[in-house]
């Protein structure tokens, strides 16, 4: 079963009918079904992924410890890389990596960090949220400021390492303190929509009291408005 990429004209009408109500303005033709066509196949991917992980889930009872995947074009949750044929190990806490799977089985971290990463945070997080670069997390590391746990390569050297909010207890905040926001733009007569980080709507200092992180942090202002760096 498949959803045909087809629409008649009285569903593109009703597309541009709706359209025009919700943003107050003439919607062209083009416009129109151009909306209506994405839309469709955003519908038709996620009818896809949705088989696909029913499938999954048969397949899961069948061997719950859990198996490989076949094909290409997987991601590792926890590290993000990208992983192939045999290569993506799938069970109850989703899709990881070898290196990953391995650290997950020697308990270097927990199995829940595969499915739940409101529970920690990434270099990447760390850099956007909070404007800690790779050189000030090296250091606030050594100085055990922030504790994280490393997943080892196959040579020993780091893999990838993520910092678990339940490690670093009143240091990080909750990431959902953290959220960017959704901002839209008006360019031309155009909605435009991008994410501004949560710094940019809220006190910094008072949104995140009682976190330590906030110590060692320090609110610019101008040019630089709000952005976060190492105390000097």
């Amino acid at each position: 079963m498949r959803i045909m990429a087809t629409l008649s004209k009285e569903l593109i009408q009703e597309f541009k009918d709706i359209l025009e109500k919700k943003t107050g303005k003439e919607v062209s033709w083009q416009e129109a079904s151009e909306g209506a066509y994405n839309l469709l196949r955003f519908a038709e991917v996620l009818f896809d992924c949705d088989i696909k992980e029913q499938q999954r889930q048969n397949k899961l009872k069948e061997n719950p410890k859990g198996f490989y995947l076949e094909g290409a074009g997987y991601t590792c949750f926890i590290c993000s890389q990208s992983i192939s044929d045999k290569q993506a190990w799938y069970d109850k806490y989703g899709i990881k990596c070898p290196i990953c799977q391995k650290a997950i089985d020697k308990k270097i971290i927990p199995a829940s960090a595969a499915k739940h990463k409101d529970g920690w945070y990434s270099k990447y997080d760390l850099e956007s949220c909070f404007n800690i670069n790779k050189r000030l997390l090296t250091q606030f590391v050594k100085q055990g400021i922030l504790k994280p746990r490393i997943v080892p390569s196959q040579t020993g050297k780091p893999h990838v390492q993520i910092f678990l909010i339940k490690d670093n207890k009143d240091i990080l905040p909750p990431k959902k303190l953290t959220e960017s926001h959704m901002v839209k733009k008006t360019i031309d007569g155009k909605d435009w929509y991008h994410l501004e980080p949560w710094y940019k709507f809220v006190d910094p200092l008072k949104h995140l009291k009682g976190y330590k992180i906030m110590d060692y942090l320090k609110v610019t202002h101008g040019e630089e408005s709000k952005k976060s760096s190492q105390k000097i």
